[in-house]
């Protein structure tokens, strides 16, 4: 394991940075409680898990990852949470795991995870609410 990497942080030797394990406070966790972040915040995020219409490299490389929130900015990680939801759709992502810079089991959860949201819909509808 490298200095970059830790149990909860990986990449592949020059792949891109993605967190093995959802954090504590990680909103893809059912278990994590709502409101931490606001309804507007997960609606500039929604473009992370959309299909895009791919005509172009740039399309490939411009559609944002789902960073986790305890990465630096400038230095991001992909969250496991996301990853292990909606990465298999995001087409960066899939080409990430097709040239080896991200491991395929990063792509569901991993053994003894936490109960995760089944969609960013269902996800941002939840963690979005502030009860009140």
């Amino acid at each position: 394991m490298t200095d970059a990497q830790t149990p909860e942080r990986g990449s592949c030797s020059t792949g891109t940075p993605h967190r093995r394990y959802p954090c504590n406070e990680c909103p893809w966790k059912r278990e994590t409680e709502p409101g931490q972040f606001t309804a507007e915040r997960y609606e500039l995020l929604r473009n992370t898990s959309e299909q895009i219409e791919v005509t172009s490299m740039e399309d490939i490389v411009s559609q944002p990852m789902f960073a986790c929130h305890k990465s630096p900015e400038g230095d991001e990680e992909a969250c496991a949470g996301w990853l292990a939801v909606e990465g298999h759709q995001h087409i960066g992502i899939r080409l990430a795991v097709a040239t080896g810079r991200i491991p395929a089991q990063a792509l569901r959860p991993g053994e003894g995870w936490p109960e995760l949201f089944d969609t960013f819909e269902e996800m941002a509808e939840r963690q979005g609410a502030v009860d009140g």
